[in-house]
């Protein structure tokens, strides 16, 4: 009878935790939050554990219209996917929905930005007036930006929505504390 109660309590601290250990992102290329100044040719979400092929994503601009990409490739835990029209200078949001090797359904987003230089036409050369002196043509350069991440790998931090289901855990939990409790009391008549 001891033994049946070990078990049990065993099992209510053992069950959450494997429950609990949902995929969950930790790179992502363009990074999070990033501001990159050449459009990304590709987007690459890599997870802690293995995903599943039916996992996907989909980039999203300000105005939450999506955005063109190509089929999604999962290989072991990374999914990317090409992008093959180049995103104008704005915010994107990148939404993804995977299973994690629990078989659990994960999602979560993260943004970044596009920054990319204007292009500066070359100034056509004009007759010059007699009476004006020749004005100053000098074309401002363009500025770079030295704090940017344009495919850097850097690492995400956790995505803006964690949806992590409790439910499960905490019912199993309830039902084995109270075979404990039954299986106690029986012991004690």
């Amino acid at each position: 009878m001891k033994r049946i109660l070990l078990i049990c309590l065993a099992a209510l601290w053992l069950l959450p935790s494997v429950a609990l250990a949902h995929s969950k992102l930790e790179n992502a290329v363009p990074g999070q939050d990033a501001t990159i100044t050449v459009s990304p040719e590709r987007i690459e979400l890599t997870f802690n554990t293995k995903i599943e092929n039916l996992s996907n994503f989909k980039i999203v601009n300000a105005a939450g219209e999506e955005m063109e990409k190509e089929k999604v490739e999962v290989e072991g835990m990374t999914m990317s996917g090409a992008v093959p029209a180049p995103l104008t200078n704005g915010i994107y949001t990148v939404k993804w929905a995977i299973i994690g090797a629990d078989g659990h359904s994960v999602e979560g987003d993260y943004s970044f930005t596009v920054e990319a230089p204007a292009a500066t036409e070359t100034p056509t050369q004009e007759p010059e007036a007699a009476t004006e002196p020749p004005a100053d043509t000098a074309s401002p350069s363009p500025t770079t930006d030295t704090n940017t991440n344009a495919g850097d790998g850097s690492i995400a931090s956790e995505p803006s929505s964690d949806s992590t289901n409790y439910t499960p855990a905490i019912i199993v939990g309830a039902i084995i504390a109270a075979a404990a409790i039954v299986l106690f009391m029986r012991r004690r008549k």
